[in-house]
């Protein structure tokens, strides 16, 4: 992960980077929101993937910077590091965007896993194709052949398990965790109700079908597509 340090601190700043350059994280240090700016909106500067931004800063706070970065649409993932705890601080910056919140004092270990977990989750809500179906996680939307489907929010989160495990079977006890938080089985139907539902949306699919594994669960199958071959999942923009 390229990773994009933005700390008006020097002493942070080196303590820092020493410790992304022994975890092997490629990175570059810049010590105020304009020059983050700068290297963000710069089309001939190197991609980023995550940025770790200081809240504090003269001239335009960190919650500042993810703001603008919002508004103009760019999604990279934002660590803002604090030395607030409070609960409301830690909302607000969630609310303006900010994907994780680290508070100083802390150690680099903890820093270097957060900034992992948040590259994880990023890369899991990305945009893919199924087939003919284009699933946009962050937005709960579906797309067919570039038409939007109508799911409900069960419908949808349904799908995405089944799509995030690809051609592996998603057990009930599975399903029922990730989508309704159970751990228990409720003796009701009410998974089939939703996949039935998703197949009449759905069928016949380009590509895939949901298939129904007697006594264990449910899982995307592949299936001849109807006109431009076989189509795995896969990132939108890839």
């Amino acid at each position: 992960m390229k990773t994009l340090l933005v700390d008006d601190d020097p002493a942070f700043r080196r303590l820092a980077s020493m410790a992304l350059n022994a975890a092997g994280v490629e990175h570059e240090c810049v010590a105020s929101p304009a020059a983050a700016i700068e290297r963000l909106e710069n089309a001939q500067a190197p991609r980023f993937d995550l940025l770790l931004l200081d809240q504090e800063m003269p001239g335009m706070t960190g919650e500042d910077l993810i703001q603008r970065l919002r508004k103009q649409g760019l999604d990279i993932p934002i660590v803002l590091v604090t030395i607030h705890d409070g609960l409301s601080d830690k909302v607000r910056a969630l609310r303006l965007g900010a994907d994780d919140y680290i508070v100083k004092p802390f150690s680099f270990e903890e820093l270097l896993a957060r900034l992992r977990a948040v590259i994880r989750r990023s890369h899991s809500n990305r945009p893919v194709r199924v087939g003919a179906l284009e699933i946009d996680p962050r937005m709960r939307s579906v797309k067919r052949d570039g038409r939007a489907v109508d799911l409900t929010t069960r419908e949808f989160e349904v799908l995405w398990v089944l799509v995030q495990a690809q051609e592996r079977t998603v057990t009930r006890k599975e399903m029922l965790h990730r989508v309704w938080s159970m751990n228990f089985e409720p003796g009701t139907n009410f998974i089939q109700v939703h996949v039935s539902r998703l197949r009449q949306k759905l069928e016949p699919l380009d590509g895939f079908r949901i298939q129904t594994v007697r006594g264990q669960g449910y899982r995307l199958a592949s299936a001849p597509a109807r006109s431009r071959g076989s189509n795995p999942q896969q990132p939108l923009d890839s």
